[in-house]
């Protein structure tokens, strides 16, 4: 009897047990599914093909591959380019093979404490279990399809895109970076971008928080190999974003992802193990001690990160597969493919971040924020204040470190309806605000006083439990704490009326209002000598930034004048470039209102009220907190975005800073 052949499209169908093995193999489910766009006519990987990816997946739409991509010399590449590969959750959650969006961190949890008496009592139960620990080994092969073609040694002929035009250069933005630890050996795998700057040397950008950046000065006298991987299975590039344990490598966790062994083969020309079936690998080394000016570069906050010292990868080899294809994708404004990626890791992740912080019930961080800027976390309250030292407890947990704003709830965190309702109703600013100043930040976060330090704030929305102090029954021996009864949710929080707001609007100054919820308006002005958003501002300036403080001081003041019950608590100001009224400002509100907002420096409460501004701070060193140079806002040039009109696209949606 003959056996039936299984097609790629049935092995790789998500749920099942087998990996997706190579990027060929996703890229065939995404075009069974109608999910995949072909472009078969020449189109720059200067400008217009980022535009194109950034369009798709603001609108929704699909993945999308350029046959044809043409190289700034204008020849076309032998390697066609793919983006947009995982631009929506659905699509993350079937490249994951996941079934649910907390899958991967319920299996990690199984392994991490299995369930003994279970498996004693039903030995069949614990296969799942033995299948994932025998799939975590990588396994080593003789060679790899990744070195089936030896290219000539020049990474420009590559079809690395320049997705914004301020962008130092092109610039690899799907990067799989091999690093190894010279003492134990343990290998890293890293996604930092890479900025091509010549045929043989690509900039590294990874950040003094990074492991690539551990293992670099680890070797302060010698070169450090290293490699630049592209593409390969999809398990690769969710393993090297993912924040994972120090004791387990990316390699192993992405056999664990894929439920298969993943292969791995030594490179040609550096002493470290690359992945087996990447689309390209690129090997050089690293002079850890000389660096060399990169960027800027478009980022994920939704402006261009600032020029900064890295190191240099100096090329030795370029191998690829036989049929490669280079996924690139574009970060920027949200929503961007890297905010879908970042969700379902933050999803996935989170039985693992409940099994270490026991107090987390669930959590949620926006794409719209960059991840880093905000954390809505729903946590346990069987005793007073318990969320906020579960926040605290958070700051601790790898990359969360970042964090700018936490904000404690009892509701669902993904939904920002509820987050607004219980912001309005459950904070009281004179005693549910907590500032840590002189913490940890983001390189990458432009707002900050100071680069790599930050202030933080967290906001208690939780319900009273009955011990604590202001619920008007403490425990015995213990003192009450005043308490307005809405915020003990014996009566609906107070706020106020249209006609205020009405006459809120008519204040010199105000562009427009809106009222969020009956205590929370926002209210955006023009700033005079505000930095432009396609250029941002180098330099101080003293005349325009003065004018700026003086004039949100007078309107802060103004407004509360006229909330003479000190029934309005939430005030945020921002720019006028934002509609209010608009489709989509809710996700732009989120980007707005954290992005530019810095909190030892925008954020003020004074008499029971919040003031919060998320207007663009001006350059200055004069003002009570200075602010640094401002970085340009991603930007697609009017030339590019009338260029790619000669294609089919869905339309941009709105309120986007075009």
């Amino acid at each position: 009897m003959s056996r039936r052949r299984t097609s790629i499209h049935e092995q790789c169908r998500p749920g099942t047990d087998m990996a997706w093995r190579n990027m060929t193999r996703w890229l065939a489910h995404l075009e069974k599914e109608g999910e995949l766009l072909r472009i078969s006519e020449p189109v720059d990987v200067e400008l217009e093909a980022g535009a194109i990816a950034d369009r798709l997946v603001k609108s929704g739409g699909k993945a999308v591959i350029f046959e044809k991509p043409r190289l700034p010399n204008g020849e076309i590449s032998e390697i066609p380019l793919a983006m947009n590969l995982f631009g929506s959750h659905d699509r993350t959650l079937r490249a994951l093979g996941a079934s649910h969006p907390t899958e991967v961190g319920d299996r990690l949890v199984a392994l991490m404490k299995p369930d003994i008496g279970g498996i004693v009592k039903k030995p069949w139960t614990g296969l799942p279990l033995l299948r994932d620990a025998i799939s975590m080994p990588p396994k080593k092969v003789w060679k790899g399809s990744c070195q089936r073609v030896k290219m000539e040694l020049d990474v420009t002929k590559l079809p690395i895109p320049k997705t914004w035009p301020m962008d130092g250069g092109r610039y690899i933005t799907l990067p799989l970076v091999v690093t190894k630890d010279p003492k134990s050996g343990e290998h890293n795998l890293g996604m930092y971008r890479g900025q091509i700057f010549g045929p043989k040397e690509v900039g590294l950008h990874w950040q003094i928080h990074k492991h690539g950046a551990d293992h670099a000065a680890a070797w302060p006298d010698g070169k450090m190999p290293v490699a630049i991987c592209i593409g390969g299975p999809p398990e690769l590039i969710f393993s090297a974003i993912a924040p994972l344990p120090d004791n387990l490598e990316e390699y192993m966790f992405a056999g664990f992802l894929g439920k298969r062994r993943l292969r791995i083969t030594k490179a040609l020309t550096q002493d470290l193990m690359v992945p087996a079936d990447a689309d390209v690998v690129i090997e050089g080394w690293v002079d850890a001690t000389k660096t060399r000016t990169e960027g800027p570069f478009g980022d994920h906050f939704g402006f261009y990160s600032l020029t900064g010292q890295y190191p240099v990868l100096n090329v030795t080899a370029v191998t690829r597969r036989k049929n490669a294809v280079l996924p690139a994708t574009i970060v920027g404004q949200p929503p961007m493919e890297d905010g879908y990626l970042g969700e379902a890791i933050g999803k996935q992740f989170r039985p693992i971040l409940s099994f270490q912080h026991r107090d987390v019930l669930d959590l949620h961080l926006p794409l719209e924020t960059g991840f880093h800027n905000l954390a809505i976390v729903k946590s346990k309250q069987r005793y007073p204040r318990q969320a906020r030292k579960t926040c605290l407890g958070l700051l601790g947990a790898g990359q969360m470190m970042f964090l700018k704003i936490l904000i404690a709830t009892d509701e669902n965190p993904s939904d920002l309806e509820s987050l607004l309702d219980v912001l309005n109703d459950r904070v009281d600013p004179n005693s549910d605000i907590t500032i840590i100043e002189g913490m940890v930040s983001d390189s990458l976060e432009p707002a900050s006083t100071f680069e790599n330090v930050h202030s933080k704030l967290i906001i208690d929305a939780t319900k009273l439990v009955t011990a604590d102090p202001r619920s008007g029954d403490p425990l015995e021996g213990s003192f009450v704490e005043d308490c307005p009864p809405w915020r003990k949710g014996e009566e609906d929080a107070p706020g106020i009326s249209e006609s205020l707001v009405a006459e809120i609007k008519e204040l010199d100054g105000v562009e427009d209002a809106l009222l969020l919820r009956n205590s929370m308006l926002i209210v955006t002005v023009e700033i005079e000598g505000r930095p432009d958003p396609r250029t941002g501002a180098q330099w101080p300036n003293e005349i325009d930034a003065e004018a700026q403080r003086n004039k949100i001081n007078q309107l802060r003041n103004s407004i509360w004048q006229l909330d003479s019950k000190n029934s309005l608590r939430w005030l945020f100001v921002t720019d006028n470039d934002l509609d209010l009224h608009g489709e989509g400002v809710n996700r732009r509100l989120l980007w707005q209102l954290t992005s530019r907002f810095a909190v030892e420096r925008d954020f003020i409460v004074e008499n029971g009220r919040i003031f919060w501004d998320a207007t663009t701070p001006i350059p200055s060193n004069d003002g009570p907190t200075p602010v640094r140079r401002w970085p340009a806002i991603t930007m697609h040039d009017p030339e590019t975005l009338q260029s790619i009109e000669r294609f089919n696209l869905p339309p941009w949606p709105d309120n986007l800073v075009m």
